[in-house]
């Protein structure tokens, strides 16, 4: 089993290696990648982006969209959904107008009840170990392991989040919750391949993360500052004074609460920042990260030393902590120690943070560019609409709920399309979803020794394997970032390999497109099959122009791969014509025949198609 050696939190893969084209085999030789970004430059595979005044004609439909951007995809027949039909289909059943329909799924997701799918492929399984261990069980169990197979028992809590989040994002019936969880997660990221970060993920996602993500941010933050996932990941387990570690505290104002895209001003004098409409100061400089780092100093995490229980739990140390006074954007925080005053410094921080004007812009131009597009600033209206209900519900238990509706019930998310790109764990789960695929995600065993099976290796080379992003940046959402070829070959590559064996535990480990094309009641010709096909995957069947569904008016695929997808049924299945039936055995379903392995391709065909790569 390969090891992930650990390196700088600060690089971004400054690697060379078969990655890219060379590892989807297209090309001879190593192409040499440093980060994703510069991949960017490579000739890119995905259509041009044509700006929307541009485009004409009618937006996909509002369903289409609404599964495309707040969820991994629609899925035609949704066990998940009540009587079991396809999300399309349920979103267009929950009102009259689109308006109505939209407001009802979202009321819905934000208020997610049982989630079977995902429950009955996890609970009670075997292979899933430590979904159900507390902190405490983690950190003795997996972060303390001492014995056999080490090196797979102090993973073990971090590979199966992996799968757990591959679960998630295929099968659940909450997919907005998925969507804003992968979105936490990147904008709290850990790097899950380091020490302790590896043991205990599984308390930070379900004891920090998904509490907070219909809730409070103020809450969320502070179990964040104070999880051992996040203390270990970013030094501040051991910060103490005199020598206080500044890792933490410039992430906490730089990505954490006010970021540095519009609110750091550098080396200058505090005095010298200008203030904001609320008459603080617009954003922090490098004396407030020093201060900041000496207000953290002694809030760690008991791991037995200096005389502390060795649970893995937050613990404050007096003896740790700089006692003096400390100034951070112009307000003061001084309690004399030692005592549990001290701790108070923290609390009325972190209220300051999650109260100022400029955390408000930076969270909610980052859930706009999550949720709606690219194209947006802090001082963009529907940015500043959201930032005013952020700010003035700070301290309210459905804060975060109120900011998601301001974005999503917006015109602008009625209105923009095509901004971004699906990233790889998009375009894989996507495809997996519309071919309705019923697969468990686990790994290898419930042993001690467990281990991958064979789509892990092919998925890891995507570049956005869950919970192994190194930079505390997380996985970026620009487009630009993830248009480069090695990104989106591999996650063709990934697509494929799945639909045709995912090599797991639990049958079927196939996609029995075959069975199913026999039983929809149709003539087994190729116009025919790929009507239907085209059709089951959210495309209308029409003659002229086959992909017109999707796209809308004015945004339709040329009707030359309607055609092209003729041509390769009737070719490799050996009809004598368009409307003439199939040469090949059509009874024969298995795996590997020849019906089933043209019916694969016909499906990959469409499923990955250059048009269903945006949202």
């Amino acid at each position: 089993m390969d090891k992930i050696l650990p390196s700088s939190r600060r690089r971004f893969l400054h690697q060379s290696g078969a990655l890219g084209l060379a590892a989807a085999g297209i090309g001879a030789g190593l192409i040499p990648i440093t980060t994703l970004a510069q991949q960017v430059r490579l000739t890119s595979l995905w259509p041009a982006r044509v700006p929307d005044e541009q485009r004409g004609g009618a937006l996909p439909s509002l369903a289409f969209r609404v599964y495309a951007k707040l969820g991994y995809g629609a899925r035609p027949d949704n066990p998940a959904n009540p009587g079991s039909v396809g999300d399309l289909q349920w979103f267009n059943s929950l009102g009259g107008s689109d308006t109505a329909r939209l407001q009802a799924w979202l009321t819905e997701q934000m208020s997610p009840g049982l989630d079977p799918e995902v429950d009955n492929r996890v609970n009670g399984n075997p292979v899933y170990r430590t979904p159900s261990l507390s902190l405490n069980q983690m950190w003795l169990q997996h972060y303390r392991y001492d014995g056999p197979n080490g090196w797979p028992m102090r993973n073990r809590p971090y590979w199966e989040m992996q799968m757990l989040t591959l679960t998630r994002s295929v099968h659940s019936r909450w997919q907005l919750r998925e969507v804003l969880a992968d979105f936490w997660h990147n904008h709290f990221n850990v790097d899950g391949s380091e020490d302790v970060v590896r043991s205990v993920l599984t308390s930070y996602d379900r004891d920090v993360i998904r509490p907070g993500i219909f809730g409070n941010f103020r809450t969320m933050l502070e179990g964040v500052v104070k999880h051992a996932a996040m203390m270990f990941y970013l030094d501040n387990a051991r910060n103490s004074t005199p020598n206080p570690n500044e890792n933490y505290a410039r992430e906490l104002l730089e990505l954490h609460t006010l970021g540095a895209v519009e609110n750091y001003y550098g080396y200058i004098p505090p005095g010298q920042v200008p203030t904001n409409v609320d008459g603080e100061p617009a954003g922090y400089v490098e004396a407030d990260v020093l201060e900041t780092a000496r207000l953290l100093t002694g809030f760690g995490i008991a791991d037995g030393d200096d005389g502390a229980p060795d649970t893995g739990d937050f613990l404050f140390r007096d003896a740790w902590h700089d006692d003096g006074s400390k100034t951070i954007l112009g307000q003061t925080y001084s309690y004399a120690g030692p005592g549990v005053n001290e701790e108070q410094e923290l609390t009325d921080l972190l209220d300051y943070l999650c109260q100022h004007r400029g955390t408000a812009e930076y969270l909610c131009w980052k859930l706009a560019v999550r949720l709606i597009g690219d194209g947006f600033t802090a001082q963009s209206p529907i940015v500043q609409a959201a930032a005013d209900v952020f700010q003035s519900n700070w301290d309210q238990p459905d804060q975060l709920q109120q900011v998601y509706s301001v974005l999503i019930l917006s015109n602008e998310f009625r209105t923009t399309w095509a901004d971004k790109v699906k990233r790889p764990n998009e375009i894989v789960s996507s495809t997996l979803r519309a071919a309705n695929a019923p697969y468990d995600f686990e790994l290898t065993s419930a042993g001690d020794d467990t281990g991958f099976y064979g789509f892990y290796w092919t998925w890891r080379l995507t570049g956005q394997l869950p919970f192994n992003c190194e930079p505390p940046t997380g996985y970026a959402e620009d487009a630009s970032f993830w248009k480069g070829s090695g990104p989106l070959v591999m996650s063709w590559r990934t697509a494929s390999l799945m639909i045709r064996d995912t090599d797991s535990g639990s049958a079927p480990n196939y996609i029995d497109f075959a069975s199913h094309t026999n039983g929809a009641g149709i003539a087994l010709t190729p116009n025919a099959i790929v009507d239907y096909w085209l059709d089951r995957i959210q495309f209308r069947t029409n003659r002229k122009g086959r992909l017109d569904r999707i796209q809308g008016v004015g945004h339709a695929t040329a009707a030359g791969k309607g055609a092209e997808m003729v041509a390769y049924v009737r070719t490799q299945g050996n009809a004598a014509g368009d409307d003439q039936p199939l040469g090949i055995n059509t009874s024969d379903t298995g795996q590997f025949s020849s019906y089933q392995q043209m019916l694969n391709g016909l499906f990959l065909l469409i499923a990955l198609l250059p048009e269903r790569m945006s949202r």
